[in-house]
């Protein structure tokens, strides 16, 4: 089965400490991207990330070096197989260059809920910049 990968890059008008801590703390995560987060900062951790109570996706950390780097894989109940997110953390003049990476993705038969990640993805993204440059952005939740 041939894969795809998503990579988007988007400028954030912040330091890649402030970047990082909101892709990685369970109380920003809330403002931007899903109502529930639990995240274990290491290799090997634990992250869930549910849109409500019971609908979410979990995967396992794969590596993570503060403000660089955040990488775990991602897998709810419409994922076939585990996919990987990627976030790297790049300080470009007065901000941050966020490089984002979805891979792992399939086609076909029961990939059919990632038919739009790529426009969600978009959303999230533009959330994520509109939450730490302004401190608002749209209820979380699904996008696209």
């Amino acid at each position: 089965m041939d894969l795809k990968t998503i990579t988007k890059e988007q400028f954030i008008k912040a330091t890649p400490d402030r970047v990082f801590k909101a892709l990685t703390e369970k109380a920003e995560l809330g403002k931007w991207f899903v109502q529930i987060a639990e995240v274990e900062l290491k290799p090997g951790g634990i992250i869930r990330t549910n849109w409500t109570a019971t609908v979410g996706e979990h995967g396992i950390v794969k590596e993570v070096k503060p403000p660089e780097l955040f990488s775990f894989t991602w897998e709810g109940d419409f994922s076939p197989t585990p996919t990987t997110l990627t976030f790297v953390l790049q300080k470009e003049n007065d901000g941050t260059v966020l490089t984002f990476t979805h891979s792992g993705i399939g086609e076909g038969k029961g990939w059919e809920a990632y038919a739009n990640i790529d426009k969600a993805w978009g959303a999230h993204l533009k959330d994520l910049t509109s939450w730490i440059e302004t401190g608002t952005c749209p209820p979380p939740g699904p996008r696209g």
